[in-house]
């Protein structure tokens, strides 16, 4: 299990989408939009005998806009599709394995969607994804 190596494959996978800055990890600052991890929980021995597997929730932040805007909301409900050439779901979920660093993964749910989020004391509108991988 290497936590850097998903982070950077999720980053990887949602990197397919046109236009989108994507990041392993928030940078200090950023330039709308983008795609970035910030956060990791980790449940270890989720199973025994041949092989062990590790739960890791993943939350990754999509932020579109400085402030609340009209294009900024638009662009957010592109990237919340659930399918479509701009869907981030769809995206992380072409290769669920990420090309090879996890078994699997599921995006589970968009959370504090159209809110506000304040990076480097600029509120950016955006959402944050729980995304579930197993390694």
């Amino acid at each position: 299990m290497d936590v850097q190596a998903i982070q950077q494959g999720l980053a990887d996978a949602a990197d397919t989408i046109t236009g989108l800055r994507c990041f392993a990890t928030l940078p200090d600052s950023i330039n709308p939009p983008t795609f970035a991890t910030t956060e990791v929980e980790i449940d270890y021995d989720k199973a025994f005998g041949a092989g062990s597997l590790t739960d890791h929730l993943f939350t990754c932040g999509i932020f579109t806009s400085r402030g609340d805007s009209p294009t900024g909301r638009a662009a957010l409900a592109g990237y919340l599709a659930p399918t479509g050439a701009g869907s981030v779901k769809a995206a992380l979920e072409a290769d669920r394995t990420l090309t090879g660093r996890a078994k699997t993964l599921r995006v589970e749910r968009a959370r504090g969607a159209y809110r506000l989020y304040t990076i480097a004391g600029i509120d950016y509108l955006g959402t944050m994804l729980d995304v579930r991988v197993w390694a």
